[in-house]
């Protein structure tokens, strides 16, 4: 194998924020979007075949769960009906007694099928974490020397760090919840028009309205906080090689230069924090 097709199969290159190194430890860089996201899910999903089986375990125990809870109030509902109705001519104590239990009893396997999911996904997610250290670790020492003239110690770091753990927290959180929203979105609006179809058309308008109004708001704020966090990226970046390197940086006479460059990152900082 030649040098170059070395470099091309061992180094994949790493975005530097313009005009500065990386987002370094603490600032990963959030102005960054994924430019293909089915695509990294499809590459994520796939990294972690081994897994899909207890995955969907925990999925069905997220619908599972949250069905129990939607079914709750309606139990609720009932006991609550045979009391009012009871005031007259007597509560049936063995009804309610009979309706309590099997609230008890949906509360309860809601409870646990829940906490399954919860253990099978946080266990399944830090087991990919490891294995995801563990390649780039691998991919890393892998690595020609030019690379790392060329990237920032605060833009790698952040790779191993950062970048793992949101990777994890989104596999933790995302599939999970986004089961469970949809069911819990479909059951209560079963639920709601089967209660009152207009409180359920009011409350669905409302919704609405103001789904569309955080959509403008957050359209006009997002280029603030994309800002934000790439001057915080640059500046983590600086502090981390400063930090990192301040031998050097003394003996060469570099802390004049090195203070200049942080007051001017600190200040673009402190100006996008403002303006947002």
């Amino acid at each position: 194998m030649s040098n170059k097709e070395f470099e091309k199969e061992n180094a994949r290159p790493m975005r530097r924020m313009p005009g500065g190194p990386g987002h370094g430890p603490g600032g990963p860089g959030g102005g960054e979007k994924a430019k293909n996201f089915v695509g990294i899910w499809k590459k994520l999903l796939n990294y972690s075949k081994k897994y899909h089986a207890a995955i969907i375990i925990a999925l069905i125990c997220a619908i599972g769960g949250t069905v129990l809870t939607i079914l709750g109030p309606d139990k609720l509902s009932q006991m609550t009906n045979l009391i009012k109705d009871g005031i007259l001519t007597g509560i049936d104590l063995d009804g309610i007694t009979k309706i309590g239990f099997v609230l008890v009893a949906f509360y309860a396997m809601s409870f646990i099928l829940s906490s399954t999911q919860s253990f099978i996904m946080s266990t399944i997610t830090q087991r990919i974490s490891k294995r995801l250290r563990g390649d780039i670790s691998g991919k890393i020492n892998r690595l020609p020397m030019w690379y790392y003239n060329k990237t920032t110690t605060g833009d790698i770091l952040s790779r191993v760090t950062n970048d793992v753990d949101t990777i994890a927290q989104s596999f933790n959180m995302s599939i999970s919840t986004l089961v469970s929203a949809i069911t819990l979105l479909v059951g209560s609006l079963i639920m709601m028009i089967k209660t009152n179809i207009i409180m359920t058309l009011t409350a669905v308008l409302s919704t609405i309205i103001g789904l569309f109004l955080m959509m403008f708001i957050m359209g006009h704020s997002q280029k603030y906080f994309t800002r934000q966090q790439k001057h915080l990226g640059e500046i983590n970046g600086h502090i981390e090689e400063m930090y990192s390197g301040h031998t050097v940086v003394k003996a060469y006479n570099g802390e004049e230069n090195s203070k200049r460059i942080f007051d001017e990152m600190n200040g673009n900082l402190r100006e996008s924090g403002f303006r947002a």
